[in-house]
C-alpha cells in the first residue's frame, strides 16, 4: 500500500501549479522531491497531505481516496512538517511534541518522546518556550513532532507516511545530516518518507528515490542515479550542472558550474 498522487492537477486562482502529476510514496523508502523554485514541490506536499484538494486527479492512501478518511485516521497514518516553524501559542517544547502523539498510552508516549528528543538533539530544549528558540532549534522541534506522530504504528500495522517540506532549510551542516539520517531511519521502520530538498547533494546522499518537478510536471522519477543527469538538471534549474560519481565517497556528487559572462 502506498500514498499516491494519481494524475493530479492543481490550480490556484488563474495559475496552473501542478499538471498531470503521478507519484507514489512507498513505505520503507525516502523519496527526495527536487526542482527549482516555483516548480510545485510544496504544493504537491500540501496536496498529498490533504491540505489542498486537487482540481484534477486524486490522492489515495492505502488505496482509499484521501478525502474519504476522517481527520483522526489521517493523523494516524501521515504526519506533515511544513516550511513554517512557528506556532500560534507559545507552548513549551515538550507540550508541542506531545501534541504529535496519536498512538498508544502515556508510558509508550514518554518512552518514544524521550528517544526522539535525544535523537533530534533537543532534550535540553524540552522545558523551553518555543518562541525563545533559534530558527534551527524550532526546525528540529517541528521535525521531532512530525516524526513522533508516525513513530509508532499502533496495533493496526497500517502503513505510515512522513511528509517533510524543506526540513533542512534553517539547519547547519551537522543538523542537516542529523535530520536526514533520522528520516532514513524512519524509512527503515517501514515509514514512507517524502522530503522537499533544495540541496541536491543531500538528496543524492540520502534518498532512495528522487522525483524532479519542473513547471508543475514530473520531469523524471526513479533512483537518484537515473534522475540526476547533467542535461536534465541543467534544463530544469536553468544553470549548468554536472553530476559525477565520487568513488571515494561512493555516491553521486552534484556541481554547479560557472556561467560565462
Amino acid at each position: 500500500m502506498t500514498l499516491a498522487a494519481l494524475r493530479v492537477g492543481l490550480r490556484l486562482g488563474q495559475a496552473s501549479v501542478l499538471e498531470d502529476v503521478s507519484i507514489e510514496v512507498v513505505p520503507g523508502t525516502l523519496t527526495a522531491l527536487i526542482g527549482p523554485n516555483g516548480a510545485g514541490k510544496s504544493s504537491l506536499v500540501r496536496v498529498l497531505s490533504g491540505e489542498l484538494a486537487p482540481t484534477a486527479g486524486a490522492v489515495r492512501l492505502g488505496g482509499v481516496s484521501l478525502d474519504r478518511l476522517g481527520a483522526v485516521e489521517q493523523a494516524q497514518r501521515r504526519s506533515v512538517m511544513t516550511q513554517s516553524a512557528d506556532v500560534v501559542v507559545d507552548f513549551q517544547v515538550e507540550e508541542i511534541l506531545r501534541m504529535g502523539w496519536v498512538h498508544g498510552g502515556r508510558e509508550q508516549l514518554n518512552a518514544s518522546l524521550g528517544e526522539l528528543a535525544q535523537a533530534c538533539a533537543i532534550r535540553h530544549l524540552l522545558g523551553r518556550r518555543f518562541r525563545t528558540l533559534s530558527g534551527g532549534e524550532r526546525q528540529r522541534v517541528q521535525f521531532a513532532r512530525a516524526l513522533l506522530q508516525v513513530w509508532s504504528g499502533g496495533e493496526s500495522g497500517a502503513s505510515r507516511y512522513l511528509l517533510l517540506d524543506e526540513p533542512t532549510s534553517s539547519l547547519d551542516l551537522a543538523h542537516e545530516q542529523l535530520v536526514l539520517r533520522l528520516a532514513s531511519r524512519a524509512a527503515q521502520r517501514r515509514i514512507g518518507v517524502i522530503a522537499v530538498l533544495h540541496d541536491l547533494n543531500l538528496a543524492a546522499r540520502f534518498a532512495d528515490r528522487a522525483v524532479l518537478l519542473s513547471g508543475g510536471k514530473v520531469a523524471a522519477s526513479g533512483p537518484p542515479c537515473a534522475v540526476f543527469r547533467d542535461r536534465r538538471l541543467t534544463d530544469a534549474y536553468g544553470t549548468p550542472i554536472r553530476v559525477e560519481r565520487h568513488e571515494a565517497l561512493k555516491r553521486l556528487v552534484v556541481h554547479t558550474l560557472s556561467v560565462s559572462a
